[in-house]
């Protein structure tokens, strides 16, 4: 039988401030730990195997694959539970143990930062996928949105309006939670007006 032992591990938004105990505690006893070159720098000191994890599932099975019988940590950004590498490493590797450790989201912390709440909110993901935002709006208190590079803040921004929801306050941030965080709240249609390139970013919408 397997001794293999894979823990999830969310290290928050990212800066070191907002990873919880258990997370290092984790790291502390890893045998390897596996994530993207900027996780993994976070534990420079810890000096441990690593594997730079680069998008590629493919690699990232081989790679658990090649270190079994060992105690590996896999860093995911934000919260292990919320779009994050939990689903597919659970599906690939069933008969394993597997540990989840909880770290603050996207989420949470821009929430946060904006003094609001998410108790009535719609928390989605348009990673490689398509998400009636639009109709959320109407149904919920706020709408929050994980945006990849077709899915940009502006093209949401641009959608609302032709939706006839160019007055809804859109809050947009980046980089959350490092040095250079900048958050902006403007309504849909001044999003569509700003000379700005975003890169991937978090969003909140809020009908008011």
């Amino acid at each position: 039988m397997s001794n293999t032992e894979i823990t999830i591990c969310g290290i928050g938004p990212g800066n070191a401030d907002y990873i919880c105990p258990a997370v290092l505690k984790q790291v502390a006893n890893a045998d390897i730990l596996i994530g993207g070159s900027r996780h993994l720098h976070i534990f420079d000191q810890y000096n441990k195997a690593t594997d730079v994890f680069t998008g590629n599932m493919e690699n990232l099975k081989h790679s658990i694959a090649a270190n079994s019988n060992k105690h590996i940590v896999v860093l995911v950004s934000g919260d292990a539970g919320f779009y994050s590498l939990r689903s597919f490493i659970k599906s690939e590797f069933a008969n394993t143990l597997i540990n989840i450790i909880p770290g603050i989201s996207s989420y949470q912390y821009m929430y946060a930062k904006l003094g609001m709440g998410y108790e009535r909110a719609f928390l989605a993901s348009m990673h490689g996928k398509e998400v009636d935002y639009i109709g959320m709006i109407n149904t919920h208190e706020s709408v929050f949105l994980l945006t990849d590079k077709k899915n940009t803040p502006k093209a949401i921004a641009q959608n609302l309006v032709d939706n006839e929801l160019d007055n809804v306050t859109m809050h947009i941030g980046n980089n959350l939670s490092y040095p250079n965080e900048k958050i902006i709240s403007c309504t849909a249609q001044q999003v569509t007006e700003i000379e700005h390139h975003f890169d991937l970013c978090s969003v909140i919408i809020e009908k008011k």
